[in-house]
């Protein structure tokens, strides 16, 4: 096990520091002067070799839901290794006013990409299995969800870029019922 001492690195040093196979990612990230262009993003995680050794520091993984754990951050980037354990996944939702794109670190993740109906409500047009390497770019409208359905025990990292930091996101539901009306409900 390495460690700060026998590293040298320290947690208040720069992310290009402690992170040092994302420096050339981070430095471009720093750089941006606005929001990032959605498949430049892609092309860059495209090429990027990661594994968890290397973002070990910050695969922080949460009890009962998914957890973000910051790298870098900027006023126009953050980029985030999301840990997910078995059953853990996001809401349904988009990237209002935010350029998101991330690359499968370890495990097997799902996307399910949705269609907005007249109704509302969002209905389910593809699942796209994500193995490690596989890459996927949002854009604003673009209505997803990401979920670990692997077996309990296996985990899942990913490595997120959002640009810029998403404050907020629309949610969505997908159809559901509390079952049907019966003639003794409507008297």
């Amino acid at each position: 096990m390495t460690t700060a001492a026998t590293t040298g690195i320290q947690p208040a040093d720069p992310p290009s520091k402690r992170f040092p196979k994302l420096a050339p990612l981070i430095a471009y990230l720093d750089g941006l002067q606005g929001r990032a262009d959605l498949q430049t993003l892609a092309d860059l995680l495209s090429r990027q070799e990661i594994s968890r050794k290397d973002i070990e520091s910050v695969c922080v993984f949460g009890t009962h839901a998914y957890r973000r754990n910051v790298i870098s951050r900027g006023e126009w980037h953050e980029l985030l290794a999301l840990t997910w354990r078995s059953g853990h996944c996001t809401p349904i939702h988009d990237h209002k006013g935010s350029s998101c794109a991330f690359r499968v670190v370890e495990g097997t993740g799902t996307e399910i990409r949705f269609s907005p109906t007249p109704s509302g409500l969002v209905c389910p047009v593809v699942a796209n299995p994500m193995t490690p390497g596989y890459v996927c770019a949002a854009a604003d409208a673009d209505v997803h969800q990401v979920a670990n359905m692997q077996s309990p025990g296996t985990d899942l990292i990913t490595l997120h870029i959002y640009s810029p930091p998403i404050k907020k996101m629309n949610t969505y539901q997908f159809a559901s019922s509390t079952g049907a009306e019966t003639e003794e409900q409507r008297c």
